[in-house]
């Protein structure tokens, strides 16, 4: 017999944090910090193209970290608490999702959890990009709706500022392109392209079996994710010179010094736009397709459709595919804060969502879809929420 037991799960209160005051397009540079004393050659192509005006990054005006990738995620953890008027010892179960964490070793949630207290509780670290805060939270839900859990919280948090400041870009971009140990598709623009493109901030949403007596709650109907990594290689990645064929020799973690760790820009994160514009808008379509065959998507019903695009370059472009797959969502119905709130990575959804819910534009019965991809190696994360 089966301790699990099938439970409703509600989103009953979120939480965001975003550190520092919002940084404009033409102050970024200065707080990241010039590469060799120079304007990067590609921000403005860059800017003009995804269409953010402003982000914040965990940066003083000195260019100093001012904080953690864990603290982040603790504060939002906070403020959803706080939101919940509940505290870190009503919660049984903490998932966190980040591409980079502080720390190699322990997982990020251990450090969240250190920092928020509260009691004993079930913990995960989900690894990734863009995805790892989606899997935190169909983790949490999950524990939830199999009735192991009473109440949990999923967070995602991202610190990119820290790897994006200038100095750390100096031997790269005055590498050799035509070096024989770096791939085609590993250069400079690979990575400067992502200093333009991320940045920080950290959400939180606290998950019960139960919604939220006094205050709206969100319904999870259903989460769904897909892996496309068994056709495509990857997109983006940090840590190797070779993405298309990982291997012993030409991975980070293999050379003999970390001296060499740099001279090879190992520890940039970088991005093929190549491969990323050929696949992204692609498998997102697929997938929602292949939800609506299932009978689990049905684009007439959804009243806000918020995707974690990482620029507005996709929106167009992902209107059209959905409409080609037969899945249509207006875009009246789009809602998305990149603009001025950047893209943060696995916060994205989160922070999104705390914008819509906490504003007076959602009513009882609509239905909310959540889109979160991943071009690490490609993958897709909807999820369904009725208002309630």
């Amino acid at each position: 017999m089966s301790i699990y037991k099938n439970n409703n799960a509600y989103i009953v209160a979120i939480g965001k944090y975003l550190p520092g005051e919002p940084i404009d397009n033409d102050t970024m540079e200065s707080r990241l910090g010039l590469v060799n004393d120079k304007p990067s050659r590609f921000r403005r192509r860059i800017l003009k193209s995804n269409g953010i005006t402003s982000r914040h990054y965990a940066l003083d005006h000195e260019g100093q970290s001012t904080h953690m990738t864990d603290e982040l995620a603790a504060l939002a953890v906070n403020d959803a608490l706080s939101n919940a008027n509940l505290s870190a010892s009503n919660i049984d179960m903490l998932a966190v999702g980040t591409t980079l964490p502080d720390l190699l070793a322990p997982g990020i949630a251990s450090m969240v959890h250190g920092r928020i207290q509260g009691k004993a509780m079930d913990i995960l670290s989900c690894a990734g990009i863009c995805g790892s805060g989606a899997a935190a939270f169909k983790a949490a839900a999950m524990s939830v709706i199999a009735g192991q859990h009473e109440c949990a919280i999923s967070a995602g948090t991202e610190r990119p500022s820290v790897i994006m400041k200038g100095h750390r870009f100096t031997k790269e971009s005055e590498i050799d392109h035509n070096d024989d140990r770096i791939s085609e598709a590993y250069n400079y623009f690979s990575s400067d392209f992502l200093r333009w493109m991320l940045s920080d901030g950290a959400g939180a949403f606290v998950i019960a079996n139960q919604p939220n007596p006094h205050k709206p709650s969100l319904k999870i109907e259903w989460i769904e994710t897909t892996s496309f990594a068994h056709e495509l290689p990857t997109c983006m990645y940090m840590g190797t010179t070779k993405p298309e064929t990982p291997a012993i020799d030409n991975t980070w973690l293999h050379q003999n010094n970390l001296s060499e760790v740099d001279d090879l820009g190992l520890l940039l994160l970088r991005q093929d736009t190549k491969l990323l514009g050929e696949n992204i808008v692609r498998i997102v379509a697929d997938f929602a397709q292949t939800l609506s065959d299932r009978d689990l998507l049905d684009a007439d019903r959804i009243d806000w459709f918020l995707p974690h695009i990482s620029s507005f370059f996709f929106k167009e472009k992902l209107a059209e595919a959905l409409v080609e797959r037969g899945v249509p969502i207006p875009h009246d119905k789009w809602f998305t804060n990149l603009k001025t709130c950047g893209n943060t990575g696995a916060a994205s959804m989160y922070i999104m969502l705390d914008a819509l819910f906490y504003s007076d534009h959602i009513k009882p019965g609509e239905k909310i879809l959540l889109m979160i991809p991943e071009s690490g190696r490609f993958s897709v994360t909807y999820a369904l929420l009725t208002v309630v």
